[in-house]
């Protein structure tokens, strides 16, 4: 991920912090530091793209060749789960080792500052580029499309674009190394989860 990604994380890290102390001015300066239109852009334009480019040359590379699609129950993910997935891998991802945030804390920074501040509505265009770049999902090593399990064994946290660019193809189809070969970083980033409590004990800002 470029420099930026970090950057824009740390920038909002501290935004968090201000809030969490009470100071709604210096976490809104923070936040305007943080680039989130460039974040936004390079995840639209690069990581959900590649994902994009894959299916196009889909009948060039003829993927049912190597590997057939199997009837598989839905990859429904308990919240518990992902939260597991997360922790294990210190809210990294397993891809490129970009740090990420936890979704809840998104959605109470929006909660407490307003969507007209934050927002992590749907639509990519309506939504804080930071949402996109810095959110993690719990990705399916091995695809459910392809038999691949929803258990802990063939998840591994995965920022939006690697995520993106994976898609449902295999490591195989795909040429690359398999995250799992490699043991997860361990340090103490929690992905802002440690200040969960403090938010949501905040009420909504007067000034939405």
């Amino acid at each position: 991920m470029p420099v930026f990604f970090d950057e824009a994380l740390d920038k909002f890290s501290i935004a968090i912090e201000e809030l969490v102390k009470g100071n709604i001015e210096a976490s809104l300066a923070r936040l305007g530091e943080c680039k989130s239109d460039l974040v936004g852009s390079f995840f639209i334009e690069h990581g959900q793209q590649s994902a994009y480019f894959r299916v196009r040359d889909k009948k060039q590379i003829d993927l049912h060749n190597k590997v057939t699609k199997v009837a598989n129950p839905s990859p429904r993910l308990l919240p518990n789960v992902e939260k597991q997935v997360f922790l294990r891998d210190s809210y990294r991802c397993r891809y490129c080792g970009q740090r990420i945030i936890a979704k809840e804390v998104f959605a109470e920074y929006s909660r407490i500052l307003g969507k007209e501040n934050f927002s992590v509505e749907r639509e990519n265009s309506r939504r804080n580029g930071l949402t996109l770049g810095l959110r993690g999902v719990a990705d399916h090593v091995d695809p459910y499309a392809f038999g691949g399990l929803t258990e802990l064994e063939n998840l591994v946290t995965s920022c939006y674009s690697c995520n993106f660019g994976k898609a449902g193809y295999t490591l195989e189809q795909l040429g690359i190394e398999d995250p799992r070969s490699r043991p997860p970083i361990k340090d103490d980033w929690l992905g802002l989860s440690d200040l969960l409590p403090s938010l949501k004990r905040i009420p909504e800002s007067n000034s939405n």
